[in-house]
């Protein structure tokens, strides 16, 4: 994670081949039911600007943060799953008829998935980044941006540039990770819980 940025530009081709790889991600029935709304240099401050007062930025502890040269929202689509799902092929699912159908809301699931292919892609190309949620600025996030009201927010990810000198870790970094397996808590569980 990196919560300070250089202001340096990332160049357009790095951040459409970014771009095109989170756009790729496997979806439920191909719905692709994910849109990214990309900030560059100066438009980031329309993102702030919703989410921060300008106290509230003066006195922010991840100053660097506000440098990211990149900020993406990414929003899911729910209704692309209930006309994905009401097509011929996928009808006997029942899918198609209500979003309280869906036991799992795979729109978020799938927005999270091609935030996450976005981060790793961004990663691959040496770029650093941010996942964060919008919580309850998402409304004005939306508004500022011109989201339809039909969008769900999955979450923000600031990306560029890394400024090692400035990196300061973050409170949870102390917290260890759950262990791979073999003893309570781990995370994998071979066979059965």
């Amino acid at each position: 994670m990196t919560r300070s940025f250089r202001a340096e530009r990332v160049p357009k081709v790095v951040l459409d081949r970014v771009l095109d790889r989170a756009r790729r991600v496997p979806s439920a029935g191909n719905s692709q039911g994910y849109d990214f709304v990309v900030l560059e240099g100066p438009q980031t401050a329309r993102y702030w600007e919703a989410t921060l007062s300008p106290e509230g930025r003066e006195a922010f502890r991840w100053q660097g943060l506000l440098a990211a040269p990149v900020v993406i929202t990414v929003w899911a689509d729910p209704q692309a799953y209930l006309r994905r799902y009401s097509q011929p092929d996928k009808t006997k699912t029942g899918l198609g008829e209500s979003l309280d159908a869906w036991t799992t809301p795979y729109w978020l699931v799938d927005g999270a998935f091609a935030a996450m292919a976005l981060q790793l892609a961004a990663i691959d190309e040496g770029l650093g980044v941010l996942f964060f949620g919008m919580f309850e600025h998402s409304e004005d996030v939306a508004n500022a941006l011109g989201v339809p009201n039909d969008r769900v927010p999955v979450g923000s990810i600031a990306l560029g540039f890394p400024d090692p000198d400035a990196e300061e870790p973050g409170r949870s970094a102390h917290n260890d990770r759950r262990s791979f397996e073999g003893s309570v808590g781990s995370v994998v569980h071979r066979g059965g819980w």
